[in-house]
């Protein structure tokens, strides 16, 4: 054999994208997991009640949210993605996308309505709470 190194190589690059394969297979999915510990499905009044404890995030702005209003886009037990619309003190209200995860913390972003920031305004906290 005149190149054992290619050969070498050829054998470590099929190893590296079998492990690479593998343990991808392994990461979970938040959704079976969910549904295997018979969780009971996030509602969108527990949604609601987690985002009034949040303050408003608008540069120059304070205050803690006076009313939220939810939506879920999906059946899934999660009901991601979620469209939100918050109210604190000062107008306009912020719209954001969120994302319940299977740990029932929740994630994020939005702008306010009727005026784009430059910027994302981000929401997150924990945790939905189960009926």
């Amino acid at each position: 054999m005149r190149r054992p190194g290619l050969l070498v190589a050829l054998i470590l690059v099929v190893g590296v994208a079998g492990t690479v394969v593998a343990l991808k297979s392994r990461e979970s999915n938040a959704q079976f997991v969910l549904e295997q510990q018979a969780l009971a499905p996030v509602g969108a009044g527990a949604l609601d009640a987690l985002l009034l404890s949040t303050s408003d995030p608008r540069p120059g702005y304070s205050g803690r949210a006076r009313a939220a209003r939810c939506a879920s886009q999906s059946r899934s037990a999660l009901g991601n993605p979620w469209s939100c619309v918050v109210r604190y003190p000062m107008p306009p209200s912020v719209r954001y996308q969120v994302t319940v995860h299977a740990d029932r913390s929740i994630s994020g972003s939005g702008q306010p309505e009727g005026r784009a920031l430059t910027q994302a305004l981000t929401v997150k906290g924990c945790c939905v709470a189960t009926p």
